[in-house]
């Protein structure tokens, strides 16, 4: 006579600590994922800045170079974004930051009341942190010392400080 024994499958004990390891490292991968996704977006911050000051040099050397040097104080009033032949996909455009609690994604704005560039930061990251700072960059003109002394007017994408973030 053959017996056979009773079929047995996973408890509902085993069932569970197999949910919560799942769960813990699912918890652990999101986690690393995000601080990528964040180091990423640093990373496209600082070339937007890179690209926007080397826009601003060419130029302020074209300018120069043309015997514009007048024209330097309108390049230093004016959107930095313009400069470029493609704005970066995270610009959001130009609008007073009064209102802005008001805006719903994150990237670069340009407030033209007091011409600065303002790299909005997601929600998610306002609140993990409190109120989150913002930094501000300013097109400003600089007089350097060049050869001889003459002094030697440019262009320079500043950063100004940082704003009070979202509320």
């Amino acid at each position: 006579m053959i017996r056979f024994g009773k079929k047995r499958g996973f408890t509902l004990y085993e069932f569970a600590i197999v949910v919560a390891i799942t769960a813990l490292l699912s918890t652990v991968l999101l986690h690393r994922l995000d601080s990528y996704r964040r180091a990423a977006e640093e990373v496209a911050r600082r070339q937007t800045v890179a690209a926007l000051r080397t826009a601003l040099q060419a130029e302020a050397t074209r300018a120069l170079a043309q015997g514009q040097a007048d024209r330097l104080a309108a390049l230093a009033q004016q959107n930095p974004m313009r400069l470029l032949t493609r704005p970066p996909a995270d610009y959001l455009g130009e609008f007073a930051l009064s209102g802005q609690g008001n805006v719903a994604r994150h990237g670069w704005v340009f407030d033209p009341r007091d011409k600065t560039l303002v790299y909005l930061r997601p929600e998610r990251e306002s609140f993990a942190a409190g109120k989150s700072k913002l930094p501000m960059f300013k097109v400003e003109l600089t007089r350097n010392s060049g050869v001889a002394g003459a002094p030697v007017i440019s262009l320079a994408l500043n950063e100004v400080g940082l704003q009070g973030g979202r509320q």
